[in-house]
């Protein structure tokens, strides 16, 4: 048995300030006030010296590590979430990947999820393959023509069950036969808006199958609008007044991927309970950091394609939460929680993990109020 004291708890809505957390076998059996939680005689006494306790972090969309994708290297990219308080990842495979390399690294993830620093894996995010055609790394995106059940059925077999999302262009035609099959092979499904040019109009046709969550929101394509001088109701609207569809935001340091009075728009409307931050971390394959002529800024968080667009970045999600505390003066509280419960609920997984209460998980992080990580458990196990 371990004793987390002398520490603040971070809970769903509000924070225990001289708190204490007890776990055993890997779950965790007290979280309270310091005089209600008695420390058993033998357990093993952490001071955390007034650092935050806090759920471990959650990352739904990553590609991988500053230097490898994750199917790539499955154990060194959980190791490095692990040092920034990840315990929780779902690795995201592109669209510039065939049917045959997507079937073989949702292979090579599933079994490297079994052991070591992989077990955080708790499967995939599929960006793609039916996104719209455009996007970063554009010279290299696959599957732009049509939908044909020959080719997606195999993948659908290969990873039911472990894909938890899939990322789709509500207005490419033939999507809705896709996503019915899917559907089939595995009801649990999520289906994200991705890269796409759709209308409102659009999502609300295919809401139906499961459409719950919107590809890191103001950076995945806008609606046309009627004529030169209207602006289109597309994915990003839909998100913004549909009150189940989750948000994902990238929130890096100087405000790139999203404005940080966009930021805080999408706070307002949506309610931090609707928000999910995201990394979409990308290896730094082309060390490009800019493309003025069309407009391209640089970030020092930030990842850019061969093009010199931006394409995802280098973020990890301790960082994502200072930048939207910074961005939008929300606490360490509601912070936190875009990054840990929100995902565990769009999950359906919040029953084991997301939040600290007794009979849940003991992934767990010590941080300061910068959300610097100092510890992480696993499973209870102290791995950091």
């Amino acid at each position: 048995m371990t004793a987390i004291t002398n520490t603040k708890i971070i809970l769903e809505d509000g924070i225990i300030w001289d708190g204490r957390v007890l776990t055993d076998g890997g779950v965790i059996t007290a979280a309270g006030r310091a005089c209600d939680v008695d420390i058993p005689a033998g357990a093993d006494v952490i001071d955390a010296h007034r650092l935050y306790t806090a759920p471990g972090l959650i990352d739904i969309h990553d590609h991988g590590s500053d230097e490898k994708l994750f199917h790539e290297d499955p154990a060194g990219c959980c190791r490095r979430l692990l040092e920034h308080g990840v315990t929780r990842v779902l690795p995201t495979l592109y669209c510039d990947m065939t049917v045959g390399a997507m079937m073989k690294a949702a292979s090579a993830l599933k079994e490297a999820s079994k052991s070591g620093y992989s077990r955080i894996i708790s499967g995939l995010y599929m960006e793609g393959p039916y996104m719209g055609g455009f996007g970063s790394n554009q010279d290299s995106i696959l599957h732009t023509g049509g939908i044909y059940p020959e080719e997606y059925e195999p993948l659908l077999d290969a990873v039911a069950g472990f894909a938890k999302v899939w990322a789709i262009d509500p207005a490419r035609p033939g999507i809705e036969g896709f996503m019915r099959d899917v559907k089939e092979k595995d009801p649990s499904a999520i289906f994200a808006m991705g890269h796409s040019h759709a209308t409102a109009a659009d999502c609300r046709r295919v809401r139906k199958y499961g459409l719950r969550l919107q590809t890191h929101h103001g950076d995945s394509g806008k609606a046309k609008g009627r004529n030169q001088v209207t602006v289109g109701a597309g994915c990003d609207e839909f998100t913004l007044y549909d009150p189940d569809v989750w948000a994902e935001i990238i929130c890096d340091e100087n405000g790139i991927h999203l404005d940080p009075d966009l930021v805080r728009m999408v706070l307002r409307t949506k309610g931090v309970e609707r928000v999910i931050l995201i990394s979409d971390s990308m290896p730094d394959r082309f060390h490009t950091k800019n493309n003025e002529a069309d407009g391209v800024l640089y970030g020092p968080d930030l990842n850019y394609d061969r093009e010199g667009h931006l394409a995802g970045s280098r973020l990890t999600l301790d960082a994502a939460c200072r930048n939207v505390m910074a961005h939008t003066g929300c606490g360490i509280c509601q912070a936190v929680r875009m990054a840990s419960l929100n995902p565990a609920r769009l999950l359906g997984i919040d029953g084991e993990c997301g939040s600290i209460e007794p009979g849940k998980r003991a992934d767990l992080i010590l941080t300061d109020d910068e959300v610097s990580v100092k510890s992480v458990f696993f499973g209870g196990e102290r791995l950091f």
